[in-house]
């Protein structure tokens, strides 16, 4: 069942809960505020995640020139091993030539360990900036009297009224809440 059936079977049920509950309950009426959330444009525009997006940056520019001198280090040796190939016996080249492969796959394991960093350190300031958008949204919702919101998604929400869009309320209260967030120093822990 692709999304826009899924939506419309679910508006459908809500009409017909409506229209049994108010037959049921003539006397009481109850009312549906609505809005939609765009999740991406929240995301894309508030401060938290810009200064996410900042400092994950830094540090990946202070991780690429890091590696850039290692490799530097890595041709000017392997230059050097190959000028000691005529100078040394067969066996001491052989030695030399180890160790040049051990600071080279040492430099690899170092790589992927710092990728596997950053992808915890995006992951971990993702799902702090997911809270962070829950409890804006919770305040707005609560202090506007929203009782059903749906996420923006133009797979499922073809048409989207201006009127319903509260992204830019959600912004606004998550920049209020939080404008920065330290991400952490330290390599996040993974289970292993």
């Amino acid at each position: 069942m692709n999304a826009s059936f899924k939506i419309l079977i679910f508006f459908l049920i809500l009409s017909f809960a409506l229209i049994s509950d108010g037959n049921a309950q003539s006397q009481q009426t109850r009312e549906i505020k609505m809005g939609i959330l765009d999740i991406q444009q929240v995301m894309q525009q508030s401060l938290m995640a810009k200064d996410i997006a900042r400092q994950i940056d830094a540090k990946r520019r202070k991780f690429r020139d890091e590696i850039k001198k290692e490799e530097e280090a890595l041709r000017k040796a392997n230059d050097e091993l190959q000028k000691q190939r005529v100078i040394l016996s067969p066996e001491a080249f052989a030695e030399e030539a180890r160790k040049f492969r051990l600071k080279t796959t040492a430099l690899q394991k170092k790589v992927q360990l710092r990728n596997q960093e950053f992808i915890q350190l995006r992951s971990s300031a993702n799902r702090a900036l997911q809270q962070a958008i829950q409890k804006a949204l919770t305040q707005v919702t609560k202090r506007q009297g929203y009782n059903l919101v749906l996420r923006y998604s133009p797979q499922s929400i073809l048409v989207r009224p201006d009127y319903l869009d509260i992204s830019n309320f959600v912004l606004v209260q998550l920049n209020k809440n939080i404008k920065k967030y330290q991400i952490p120093s330290a390599p996040i822990k993974t289970g292993q």
